[in-house]
């Protein structure tokens, strides 16, 4: 699936969340309770590439996985089972410098731009702690490579003795993309990175990462709720459904033909110009929760096409046409 160029790969990738049982639970047990762990599944068995230079959209409801696939690629969260490959080597394999050059290259750029800077840190220390720990610039040249990485990304660098609080939204967002600019990462994960700003400067910041992609030679992982973003930025997309991947394809065939029926209904979602007078149907019913998934085709409940084969057979990802993956039973025999 991946092919000679792909910078970022993952295969069969696995992340679940397990909540043991504390002492209560244990003494209910032995006293014949049925208390179990819980276990959360939100990653099952994921399988994506991303090319050289390419923007990757991730899309897919809340609780859907996405972020959590994020944070694993970027090393913030450990998978459970399968494997994250950089340009062919495993990242579980790395160790000393190698693993710190992979944890440099690869970056990523928070939802919540106040939540993820340090509120009793200054901006330029911000920006600045990582380059000098990692020795990508020295003491004496510091503040001018801050005052650089600050101008990049449209900041003043008059204003970088200030905290985060002074800051408006949009700028705290900028304040957050130089701190991960500031390592010279190839691979930015972006992780709803312009959700939680007003929509006027949604599209400031979006420029922003286009410029930064052709400027730098970037490549980004850009994980979003918002298809109207998706199909803007994106090259290719992936959707993902409680924890797996149903479709992946290039940008443009996956908006004018999508082919699998949970895409189809999320498409179905998104306000169009040339459609009026069209009552807003969201996709029906609720998305099962992680702790329980459905056997078979997670999206079986929801789908109005399911048969007996979706309720108990999982449908495997399968390249239906050059570079194009579904994995839905209506494209290899059908579903009863």
């Amino acid at each position: 699936m991946s092919g000679p160029a792909a910078m970022i790969e993952t295969r069969d990738l696995v992340k679940r969340f397990v909540k043991t049982l504390d002492l209560a639970g244990r003494i209910a047990n032995r006293l014949g309770a049925d208390v179990r762990e819980e276990v959360v599944h939100a990653v099952d068995g994921v399988s994506i590439h991303v090319k050289h230079g390419e923007v990757l959209g991730l899309v897919g409801e809340s609780g859907c996985g996405k972020s959590t696939l994020g944070r694993m690629i970027a090393g913030i969260l450990p998978p459970t089972e399968g494997t994250i490959l950089h340009e062919g080597r495993d990242v579980a394999g790395l160790e000393g410098p190698a693993a710190r050059e992979i944890a440099l290259k690869v970056q990523m750029i928070f939802q919540d731009p106040f939540a993820s800077l340090n509120p009793r840190m200054r901006v330029e220390d911000i920006v600045g702690e990582a380059p000098r720990a990692h020795g990508v610039v020295d003491a004496a040249g510091q503040a001018d490579y801050v005052d650089g990485v600050l101008l990049r990304v449209g900041l003043d660098p008059a204003f970088k003795r200030r905290y985060p609080h002074q800051f408006s939204g949009g700028q705290r967002q900028r304040i957050g993309i130089a701190r991960a600019l500031a390592v010279k990462p190839e691979f930015l994960v972006c992780d709803e990175a312009i959700a939680a700003l007003d929509v006027s400067i949604q599209a400031q910041v979006l420029n922003l990462f286009m410029d930064l992609r052709e400027d730098l030679d970037l490549t980004y992982l850009f994980i979003s709720h918002d298809l109207s973003v998706v199909e803007h930025i994106s090259d290719r997309v992936v959707i993902m459904y409680l924890g797996r991947v149903v479709e992946m394809s290039a940008t443009e065939t996956l908006f004018e033909a999508p082919n699998h029926p949970y895409t189809r209904a999320l498409l179905a979602e998104v306000p169009r110009l040339d459609i009026r007078r069209r009552d807003y149907e969201p996709v029906r019913g609720e998305i099962p929760s992680p702790l329980n998934p459905p056997p078979g085709c997670h999206f079986h409940p929801r789908c109005p096409l399911a048969g007996p084969r979706c309720r108990a057979e999982v449908p495997r990802l399968a390249e239906i046409e050059p570079d194009r993956w579904s994995a839905c039973h209506l494209n290899d025999g059908g579903v009863g």
